[in-house]
């Protein structure tokens, strides 16, 4: 047994953030002789590097990437105790922490805003993040519950829709591909569509969409990042992109993007409210996940 304290296990996690013990002394209120103590001794007790000393700073050995991995797993327990103490004496008190997938971004302060109003004594921080990140996240108990789209396989987690998610393909006003009410995907064949990341949800719904044409031709794909340079990349008439509707509604409106009629969209996903499924949720968290459930869709843009 490593006999390590919480102490060092926290300046190990806010070296491995940081990357410089400056920059880790200063978030730890020590100086920076103190952190590489607190380093040491931890090292020492483990008997293993934690961490390369590099010109461009620290980087995690495999040992210290071991270490930080449990010591966040460590944290988040601690996180899920507080939370849960506070809420014991009166369920309309407490902290509620909650993921928002990236594309969830354009209703879900909305949400929260309306819970709050109800309960004001309850706080809530919001955290607004890639999908892998959020899942990853609330599965080390970082983050109480999340905002998400649809789950890939492989998570232990319990969700709840609470509304209709449609998926459309956009164009910038004008573009050719308006002038007729509707086309086939084979039409398609020969545009440039802009995408997300490899592996974000709206990829792997473009690919599975364009699984049809992919059968005569490869489909050009740009990789454009965010939702917000995939819609200016749009807006820029260079490409097409499938897009959650609920993300470019207010361009929609403005006639900043047009939808394009295809065989097979609006693609219907639905929106979730997410949690860990074997953890017991605290009154607060429980009242907010009650709460986007029951009334999350009133909030959704269209």
């Amino acid at each position: 047994m490593y006999n390590l304290t919480l102490k060092q296990l926290k300046t190990i996690y806010i070296l491995a953030e940081t990357n410089r013990l400056v920059n880790a002394a200063e978030l730890l209120s020590l100086t920076p002789p103190a952190v590489t103590i607190q380093l040491k001794l931890a090292e020492e007790q483990i008997g293993l590097k934690l961490f390369h000393r590099t010109q461009t700073g620290l980087k995690l050995t495999d040992a210290g990437k071991e270490v930080v991995s449990s010591a966040r797993k460590i944290f988040g327990h601690l996180n899920d105790m507080q939370n849960k103490l506070e809420s014991i004496s009166n369920s309309k008190t407490g902290s509620v922490k909650i993921g928002v997938v990236a594309t969830a971004k354009y209703f879900a302060h909305k949400i929260i805003a309306g819970f709050i109003t109800l309960n004001p004594d309850i706080k809530v921080s919001i955290n607004v993040n890639s999908r892998e990140i959020i899942l990853n996240e609330i599965e080390a108990y970082n983050l109480d519950l999340a905002i998400t789209g649809t789950i890939p396989l492989g998570y232990d987690l319990t969700t709840k829709p609470f509304g209709k998610h449609p998926i459309i393909m956009i164009c910038k006003p004008g573009y050719h591909l308006t002038k007729k009410k509707s086309f086939s995907k084979k039409e398609l064949i020969g545009e440039i569509f802009l995408t997300r990341e490899t592996g974000s949800g709206t990829y792997n719904l473009l690919q599975s969409f364009l699984e049809e044409i992919k059968l005569e031709t490869e489909p050009s794909l740009i990789f454009s990042g965010t939702n917000e340079t995939v819609k200016q990349a749009v807006i820029a008439g260079l490409g097409i992109a499938l897009i959650s509707k609920h993300c470019c509604f207010n361009e929609l409106q403005n006639n900043l993007l047009q939808e394009i009629k295809v065989e097979g969209l609006p693609i219907i996903k639905e929106w979730y409210i997410t949690q860990l499924k074997n953890r017991t949720l605290t009154p607060s968290s429980k009242l907010l996940f009650d709460f986007i459930e029951q009334n999350g869709n009133s909030y959704l843009p269209i």
